[in-house]
């Protein structure tokens, strides 16, 4: 099917597909394909949305050009660390994180904020920047000191001694204080689990490995699964933050439609490498559920819908699924949903 892809796909499926899928070695191919894919229109439109904020909301937020969502929809199109235009254009994510990595934390959510650049950095493949591997080491430690022997029944404390709560954040939980000393949460953030499994020092050491596949043993726990999405409240000095997004499993509970479908695919993919992942309910399920759109020739082609180009949201809750541009190309879904299983399949070493 890989192939298929070349003959079927725009510039930027057919660059990933050279480059991700059959690990094409001839470089002059490679070469025309990448600059087919930096002129093709989306990869133009996405690149005009990066700019410099890293203020919370510039970080994260579910406008396009927040930095979770154009850095990340970037690598979707096939950007990457190496590339020139793009280590130009995230140098100011990588000196920002180099100067901020380990300061103590003073504003609210900036321990969350530096996890999250570094997440997206680990994405984009900038393993060998030392703040990058140093913020997501300092987050495994952190999450597994926690997940080697959870106990579910700390989360929370009781709030009738809690009366300063704003309006609008009552239906929240309240965590307990001593799982994010210093604003260290100790669970994991759905951008850890990203970061985790796309750092190559991670993947290549064999004690870290482990300890992310005992932080995944736990987030496929129902207790884990059960945990509000945004976990709840935190309370630095005298106001109260929501903590999350956490580590949720679409497909956990039933098969995901819609938007969350392809927020699974996402997370397929980027957790395939992990045995505990692998052997899985949860990966099992889902792989039969993508089998359920397998068309007659091998290929795949999901509800065009459970892959939306919304324009808004976040990337990581597969709001940004699409490829190259898919007006006046039909085939374009069954093209984008075999990419997106052959990529699969290729993290889990198949």
């Amino acid at each position: 099917m890989a192939y298929w892809l070349l003959d079927n796909g725009g510039p930027i499926i057919r660059f990933r597909t050279l480059v991700d899928i059959i690990k094409e070695q001839d470089v002059g191919v490679v070469l025309k394909s990448l600059n087919e894919m930096i002129e093709s229109p989306e990869v133009v439109k996405w690149l005009s949305l990066i700019h410099h904020g890293l203020a919370l909301n510039d970080v994260h937020s579910g406008k396009p050009n927040a930095f979770e969502n154009v850095i990340s929809k970037l690598v979707q199109l096939g950007w990457r660390a190496g590339l020139q235009p793009f280590d130009n254009m995230t140098l100011f994510s990588r000196v920002w994180l180099s100067e901020n990595v380990d300061k103590v934390p003073l504003e609210a959510h900036e321990v969350f904020k530096r996890t999250l650049v570094a997440s997206v950095l680990a994405r984009a493949g900038y393993h060998m920047v030392e703040a990058v591997n140093k913020q997501v080491l300092s987050r495994l430690n952190t999450v597994y000191q926690f997940a080697k022997d959870p106990d579910f029944s700390q989360v929370y404390v009781d709030r009738t001694e809690h009366t300063g709560i704003p309006k609008g954040l009552e239906k929240h939980e309240l965590v307990n204080p001593q799982l994010y000393p210093n604003q260290q949460f100790a669970l994991p953030w759905i951008h850890d689990v990203y970061a985790f499994s796309h750092l190559e020092p991670v993947l290549e050491n064999d004690q870290q490995r482990n300890q992310v596949e005992e932080i995944l043993k736990m987030v496929l726990t129902p207790e884990y699964q059960n945990l509000p999405w945004s976990y709840g409240l935190a309370r630095y000095g005298t106001s109260y933050y929501v903590l999350g997004p956490a580590a949720h499993l679409p497909g956990y509970s039933q098969a995901p439609q819609g938007r969350e479908f392809g927020e699974m695919l996402l997370l397929l993919e980027a957790l395939a490498p992990f045995r505990i992942i692998k052997e899985s309910q949860w990966f099992q399920n889902s792989m039969k559920q993508l089998e359920e759109f397998r068309t007659e020739m091998g290929t795949y082609s999901f509800p065009e819908k459970w892959l939306p180009e919304s324009g808004k949201g976040y990337w990581v809750g597969g709001e940004y699924m699409a490829f190259d541009a898919r007006q006046g190309r039909t085939n374009a879904i069954e093209v984008e949903s075999t990419f997106r299983v052959l990529s699969i399949r290729k993290r889990t070493g198949l």
